[in-house]
């Protein structure tokens, strides 16, 4: 583990470097005594931060809090000369894990401190990098299993003889293909709890547009959009329902047409936009001929509290889904 100590005695600052090296071995230690000494020490990634409390050029709160400001999962002790309550309480408040008071025991206080810290703080990393690989086993399973499932519908639409019942088998096998695309988003994603999305749509689309019934010709505009598990799920079936019925109903009386879809982030919300240049319809989702896709679009937006507005154009639809972040 890498590990600053600040302290602009070079006396004191040596003898707690000397007592962190010999209570933990294989430590990287970066001294720091002045801006110049912290600005290359943030080059690095530092793990543990020890600071002396009155430094003649920052205190070590306003230390602790620039070395957070890039790393913020650093832990950090601070040494302090007056030991009061007062500062204590804050310390901790502020988020720093323990402080040392400076006295007779002072070095060997630090050291055992420091050794804790690290301890915990490897015990951490442990556990987080654990917890990743089983999500990530987990995500992967589970697409697998979303793909068998995909296959076993395909299978069974082969069987059936009623054009009616294929195309709800087909439906119905567009959907788990959609989200197992966005699993597929999951565990390419180094934070697991986020999803591209951007990325998923560009997916989506393109597959999509390629199952039209005559030449569609997409135009899209995706913003880099990173997005929670929990909106990412609903607001990607959501996007699947949009697409798909502009994709197959839009241009029924076509040869050919002009899909757009966009992503776009406005303060406070991300907005997604599906607009055509086929037939359309007038009114919103509650006035639009029943059918399942609509009603499922109703419904995954109200769980995002998602706004969704379907406007008629000449020619097309243009629908926009608003959902705030």
């Amino acid at each position: 583990m890498r590990v600053i100590v600040a302290d602009d005695d070079p006396d004191t600052r040596a003898l707690n470097v000397r007592a962190l090296s010999q209570e933990i071995p294989d430590l990287d230690i970066v001294e720091v005594s002045d801006p110049p000494s912290l600005e290359q020490a943030l080059q690095l990634v530092p793990d543990l931060l020890v600071t002396d409390y009155d430094l003649r050029w920052i205190d070590g709160f306003a230390l602790f809090e620039t070395v957070r400001g890039s790393y913020p999962h650093c832990h950090a002790i601070m040494v302090t000369g007056t030991g009061s309550e007062d500062l204590a309480v804050r310390a901790m408040k502020a988020g720093f894990d323990d402080y040392v008071v400076k006295g007779r025991n002072q070095l060997k206080r630090l050291a055992l401190t420091a050794r804790m810290v690290v301890e915990r703080g490897l015990a951490q990393r442990a556990l987080v990098e654990n917890r990743d690989l089983v999500l990530a086993e987990l995500y992967h399973r589970l697409h697998n299993n979303l793909q068998i499932v995909i296959s076993l519908i395909r299978q069974t639409e082969k069987s059936i003889q009623s054009e009616a019942d294929r195309r709800r088998l087909s439906d119905l096998r567009q959907r788990i293909q959609a989200l197992s695309r966005l699993q597929e988003q999951f565990y390419r994603s180094p934070d697991f709890r986020r999803v591209d999305f951007g990325g998923f749509l560009r997916e989506l689309t393109s597959s999509l547009v390629a199952l039209a019934p005559v030449p569609v010709t997409l135009e899209s505009g995706l913003d880099a959009v990173d997005l929670p598990v929990d909106i990412a799920v609903p607001f990607g079936l959501l996007a699947n329902e949009i697409i798909t019925n502009a994709v197959q109903h839009a241009f029924a009386d076509a040869q050919d047409g002009t899909l757009w879809v966009r992503l776009e982030r406005e303060p406070g919300r991300v907005v997604l936009t599906v607009e055509d240049d086929g037939r359309g319809f007038a009114g919103d989702l509650r006035s639009a001929p029943a059918g399942m896709g609509l009603q499922l679009v109703e419904r995954l937006a109200q769980q995002i509290d998602g706004e969704v507005v379907v406007e008629e154009r000449n020619p097309g639809t243009r629908c926009r889904v608003g959902v705030a972040l």
